[in-house]
């Protein structure tokens, strides 16, 4: 008999989590009784929509250790139906383990690329169990054979990315724009951002333009386009630039792509003797595209305007009086006219925001915190916030960086462990994403509030490395 290990499934089986086998409890004298296998279910259709579901639970009887007193332990067996077990997937179970458990995602996985069954097609299996008695001079014992029907779906991706001129990188496959994966909904993905008047489409592997799903028979379905000799390749048009929201699912091939409320301007910029009469960016907040960021060192200070274009001549939003200083929640006017009032600081480091929707703005001076911490059950001390995870101070005073195992869970970063969870805290740009091994811009809650919890959701378990400026609030997640 041949025993062959695959080491992608071996990997996948304990990525996902495989636990495999249950525990009964250990009798010392089994007595006389027969090895019998049995199933859960002998036909089996897999689903994909739900993957984590179980779709198979093997359960054996203990088998007898002659009165020995002797513990034993198994060895179950799948192989393709009428191979004799030639080639076999087996799982070994401690002493005491009876039953054998995978989910609709480890098995379809299982069948196709350990046993090489077509995607979409029915696989008959035989199963064994093997008891080993711990003593010498015993034969191990061997259960009847049972027979499993299953039928198999081919999988579907994990990630998912936008390509297109209508999105923030172009056409670059290298460099297309990732979707974040739906927690908890099979196929589903979302995005939201700016995008320009252009096309798009979908792809699933950076680097390479099929599979695609491209525009199918409408704007609200998707058309899984497998390789390049389909000459099919319509794509989804945005004939108005501005912020979308994007929704889809990659199994009902439902897509919904809706405008989102959007600011007369998405770009602005400071300028003033405080930026050195040079136009300095700002960011626009990922949550809300009415709401506009620079943080930075203002060196000596001096005075500032805000710029809706890289020119002289246009709109501004400058303070109703002139030379306002740092303030919060101050009033701020925009216009095209004279009198050309600005804000005047003196020299440090500040968080300015900028609210155009209801016209206000925090200029406010930025004391950085001395240390930062990852907090979630993904982290190496989970959710004892007392205990949180600290991270490693870097050159400046805004860097910090880590580097260790994460584990399947979330996680987030507080900036000052405060017992009552109400203290400040760095989250993710959307509840449940991916880190996505690119920067990333965070949301800050200062003291717990914002109406903001979202974390980032770890899907894979490994070590990874983390970088964070707690100045320009953002963070670089990326699995080694």
């Amino acid at each position: 008999m041949k025993t062959l290990y695959k080491i992608f499934v071996i990997l996948f089986l304990a990525a996902t989590g495989f636990t495999a086998c249950t525990d009964d409890l250990m009798i010392t004298n089994k007595g006389d009784q027969p090895l019998i296998l049995s199933a859960s279910d002998t036909v089996i259709v897999l689903d994909v929509t739900v993957p984590e579901s179980n779709a198979l639970t093997l359960n054996w009887t203990a088998g007898s250790n002659f009165n020995t007193n002797a513990s034993i332990s198994y060895s179950l067996e799948l192989a393709i139906k009428g191979t004799d077990f030639a080639t076999t997937w087996h799982q070994d179970c401690e002493r005491g383990i009876t039953s054998v458990s995978l989910t609709t995602e480890e098995l379809n996985t299982l069948l196709i690329q350990y046993f090489g069954v077509t995607p979409s097609q029915e696989a008959e299996l035989e199963a064994r169990v093997t008891a080993v008695v711990h003593a010498d001079g015993i034969e191990p014992q061997v259960s009847e054979v049972i027979t499993l029907k299953v039928s198999t779906y081919r999988a579907i991706t994990k990630t998912l990315y936008l390509i297109g001129d209508a999105t923030p990188n172009g056409w670059s496959a290298d460099n297309a724009t990732k979707m974040n994966s739906i927690t908890g909904i099979a196929g589903g993905f979302t995005w939201q951002g700016r995008l320009s008047a252009g096309e798009l489409k979908f792809i699933t592997t950076l680097g390479a333009f099929t599979p695609s799903y491209n525009k199918g028979d409408d704007d609200t379905k998707l058309y899984f386009r497998e390789s390049g000799d389909d000459p099919y390749d319509e794509k989804f048009v945005i004939t108005t630039g501005g912020v979308y929201r994007i929704t889809l699912n990659i199994i009902t091939l439902a897509i919904q792509i809706e405008a989102l409320e959007a600011p007369e301007f998405g770009e602005l910029w400071l300028i003033g003797n405080a930026t050195g009469a040079a136009y300095k960016p700002m960011t626009m907040d990922f949550s809300d595209p009415f709401i506009f960021h620079y943080n930075a060192d203002l060196g000596s200070g001096g005075r500032f305007k805000i710029a809706a274009q890289e020119a002289a001549v246009g709109t501004f939003f400058r303070p109703e009086t002139d030379g306002k200083t740092a303030g919060t929640n101050m009033n701020v006017v925009k216009g095209t006219e004279d009198p050309d009032y600005q804000w005047n600081v003196t020299a440090g480091v500040y968080k300015i925001k900028l609210d155009v929707r209801d016209l206000k703005i925090d200029i406010v001076k930025f004391t950085p915190y001395a240390m930062i911490y990852l907090v979630g059950n993904a982290t190496p001390n989970g959710w004892e916030i007392n205990q949180a995870t600290p991270m490693v101070a870097g050159s400046d005073p805004y860097t910090f960086t880590w580097t260790g195992h994460l584990v399947v869970g979330e996680l987030k970063f507080t900036c000052d462990k405060q017992s009552d969870w109400g203290g400040a805290w760095f989250l993710a740009s959307q509840s449940g994403i991916e880190p996505s091994g690119n920067v990333e811009q965070m949301i800050f809650s200062a003291h717990g509030d914002g109406g903001h919890d979202n974390k980032w959701n770890v899907k894979t378990a490994g070590t990874y490395s983390i970088e964070l400026n707690q100045l320009q609030e953002t963070v670089i997640i990326t699995k080694q």
